[in-house]
């Protein structure tokens, strides 16, 4: 998924999640109240459907009912996938090709009142592959028979049976189906590409009501009864502070949780004054990957390999890194992050200085006409980075055009095949633990479309696009060689990308906020948080 570039939301794996459990609060969970969550810039959506923002996701985990989820729970247990509205897991048959499910959904219904059924989870998939949605999950259910059009012919829900018939075995299909884009919709949602802001959903909470902007506020799902926490009474969005503010009022007690993150200055500062992992401040790792994504289908770096490498070889990892404060993360130059299946230390750009020499010899004659755009967020530690990335290059004779935005209309223009940029400034998270979801998901070309790509760099390689659905199709060992593989290959080869660094996740909450649990997908897990 997308992350706020300030504050990185993701996936821990569970050799990362064992020193992530102590620290917990064990606090008895109390019932009521409203949780204030300030947010420096709006979500994307409250569509399940188009949400495709780390921030969105975590208000997601809230309010959707999945086939599959994950507990919530701290700790190396938060990362095992268990049935949700499933009452089961699946039976497998035709060589791993159809999943079939039993439904029961006893314990719930949509917040409007309407039952979920089978039929519930089919009309999301149907949503998905309608194509005015141009959802971003296309990656996701590729290997679904008939998933290119709505509705999906590879879907069927007869009574209380779900069946998923794909077209190659898919290791990975249960993860898949945790991510909030299938989590059941009524069958009448509207097919609305630009999302309906409120739409009834059947998990401990839901959307009651979206001003764009300005407010979100969450409210207990009366309808549920089922067995996850749903503690507070409502939950309470205000968006539009600025991270010097919200870092003031959750300190004061008028936010609970600064989601959008604090200014990259204060983390020393909530780290001496809190502690780490001791109940306000929490610092988490998890797999990320910050990037400059080259717009490899127009302008300067279209068919320009060697000034994609000289970018590689002149920006300053370690000066970037530093803007987003104490405890940010580590540098990389690799697509993979370190700790995900596959991942294999290769040196292959600088990490702790430029090396301009090198830079300025692959750059000479492939500069063009000198100028770059770059699309930037507005908040946090992201402009400086861009003035960062505005003196690296100019030592390599490339003028930097800074265009800064709202972090969701960055993700918006970014994501739209022909807009005009050439480099984006980009950090991705994990939507769970396998190297799919960082190279198929982000560098195969079949999937751009007219909005909504993953592809930000719009690299469409025939020769890599065929490896990586061959690494996909691979299981155990040979899979994670394949990836590991492809990660090296194309960093060398092709460099649609700058990598940048691996992120660590810094969350500031208030001292009123008990039951702090942390997912190891979504982060914190507002429906479990509760009030002291």
């Amino acid at each position: 998924m997308q992350l706020k570039l300030g504050t990185a939301l993701a996936v821990l794996v569970t050799a990362l999640l064992v020193s992530g459990a102590a620290g917990a609060s064990t606090r008895q969970a109390t019932a009521g109240g409203t949780l204030n969550v300030d947010l420096a810039t709006d979500v994307d959506y409250t569509d399940p459907a188009l949400s495709y923002l780390s921030t969105g996701w975590e208000l997601e985990y809230a309010t959707c009912l999945k086939l599959m989820n994950y507990p919530d729970q701290n700790g190396p247990k938060g990362s095992q996938l268990i049935p949700e509205a499933a009452a089961g897991f699946p039976r497998v048959s035709n060589n791993g090709k159809t999943y079939d499910f039993t439904i029961d959904t006893k314990f719930t219904k949509f917040s409007d009142g309407t039952p979920v059924t089978a039929a519930s989870f089919k009309a999301a998939f149907d949503r998905l592959a309608d194509p005015k949605m141009q959802s971003p999950s296309g990656a996701f259910m590729s290997d679904v028979v008939g998933a290119s059009r709505s509705p999906v012919s590879g879907i069927q829900a007869k009574g209380s049976h779900l069946i998923i018939n794909l077209t190659h075995a898919g290791p990975d299909l249960l993860a898949r189906l945790a991510m909030p884009f299938f989590c059941a919709v009524p069958a009448n949602l509207a097919h609305d590409p630009n999302g309906v802001n409120t739409p009834p959903s059947a998990g401990p909470y839901y959307v009651a009501s979206r001003v764009p902007n300005r407010t979100i506020l969450l409210k207990r799902n009366p309808y549920y009864k089922g067995k996850r926490p749903h503690n507070a009474a409502q939950i309470s969005y205000t968006i539009g502070n600025s991270l010097d503010a919200t870092y003031l009022r959750v300190q004061q007690g008028a936010s609970d949780y600064a989601s959008g993150g604090i200014p990259p200055a204060a983390y020393a500062e909530a780290a001496q004054k809190f502690g780490i992992n001791k109940g306000q401040f929490w610092v988490k790792p998890f797999l990320s990957t910050g990037y400059l994504a080259f717009n490899t289908s127009r302008g300067i770096f279209k068919d320009n390999v060697a000034l994609r490498k000289a970018v590689n070889q002149a920006i300053d990892r370690r000066a970037l890194l530093a803007q987003g404060g104490y405890l940010a993360g580590k540098r990389t130059d690799q697509i993979l992050p370190p700790g995900i299946a596959g991942f294999r230390d290769a040196d292959l750009y600088p990490l702790k200085q430029p090396n301009l020499k090198a830079a300025q010899k692959l750059a000479q004659g492939h500069t063009g006409d000198g100028t770059v755009v770059l699309y930037e967020s507005n908040r946090g530690a992201s402009p400086l980075r861009a003035q960062i990335i505005q003196y690296n290059l100019k030592q390599i004779g490339l003028n930097v055009d800074t265009k800064l935005f709202a972090r969701a209309v960055q993700l918006e223009k970014e994501g739209t095949r022909g807009e005009l940029f050439d480099i984006a400034d980009e950090q991705w998270g994990a939507d769970y633990a396998d190297p799919y979801d960082f190279i198929n998901v982000l560098l195969d070309g079949r999937t751009i479309q007219a909005t909504n790509n993953n592809d930000f760099s719009y690299f469409n390689d025939p020769t890599f696009n065929k490896q990586m659905t061959q690494a996909s199709l691979l299981t155990g060992s040979k899979r994670y060689t394949a990836y590991g593989n492809l990660d090296v290959a194309i960093m060398q080869q092709a460099a649609p990308w700058a990598p940048r660094s691996n992120a660590n996740n810094r969350m500031f909450v208030s001292q009123r906020f008990g039951c702090f649990t942390y997912s190891p997908i979504y982060t914190v897990d507002l429906a479990a948080a509760c009030l002291k």
